[in-house]
């Protein structure tokens, strides 16, 4: 378990450094996206930032680590470091129709979460989960995921990686490509649920059974 005292005093000062030197202002970016990207001397520079902090965190919750030259470097998001990424060929950055999916047990938890319906739909997800002992209620709200896909140098698999909150990096390879699909979402993969008990706008609220 994690000294929480380390984690927060490493969470402070990580907020502090991305206070000073984020957005980077010395490499590129994808206009309207937190991604940068730049030589590897450019960001080799700017990782040195970085170092001391991303050690502290790796000691922290990856004792058990190698010690060898990493291609990135992820570690647990609510830190709030960038991804930095190296030896980058090529990304591709992809808006994809996904959904949120929560299951309640319980009327007053899912309202808490979801929002107000009306009586009637009410009524139909009360009677549903009385109906039988391992019933359940799925709620689903559908939103546009915005993913990189990055691919490195040597490497035959890419990385897919939600880079909108933290913001990524990537230390580019000489015939380095950006390939922005924004304009052409992927499709959603078919919906298993069909015949919502509920629906307000935002959260869809199908019955399932264990």
């Amino acid at each position: 378990m994690q000294d929480a005292i380390a984690v927060q005093s490493l969470k402070s000062d990580i907020a502090l450094l991305k206070q000073n030197i984020w957005p980077p202002v010395d490499l590129s970016n994808v206009q309207g996206l937190p991604i940068y990207y730049g030589t590897k001397q450019q960001v080799d520079e700017y990782y040195t930032h970085w170092l001391g902090l991303i050690e502290r965190a790796q000691d922290l919750y990856q004792p058990f680590m190698q010690d060898e030259v990493l291609d990135a470097v992820q570690l647990p998001s609510h830190l709030n470091f960038p991804l930095f990424f190296f030896h980058v060929d090529r990304i591709r950055i992809n808006k994809t129709r996904a959904k949120e999916s929560k299951t309640f047990r319980g009327i007053a938890s899912l309202l808490e979460k979801c929002g107000q319906f009306d009586a009637e739909q009410v009524a139909k997800m009360t009677h549903w989960l009385n109906s039988d002992d391992t019933a359940a209620l799925v709620a689903h709200r559908e939103f546009i995921d915005l993913r990189t896909y990055v691919f490195q140098h040597g490497q035959s698999e890419y990385t897919r990686t939600r880079f909108y909150v933290n913001g990524i990096v990537l230390s580019t390879e000489k015939d380095f490509e950006i390939v922005d699909a924004r304009e052409k979402p992927r499709k959603q993969r078919n919906d298993s649920y069909r015949d919502p008990l509920a629906d307000n706008g935002v959260w869809k609220i199908f019955g399932k059974y264990k």
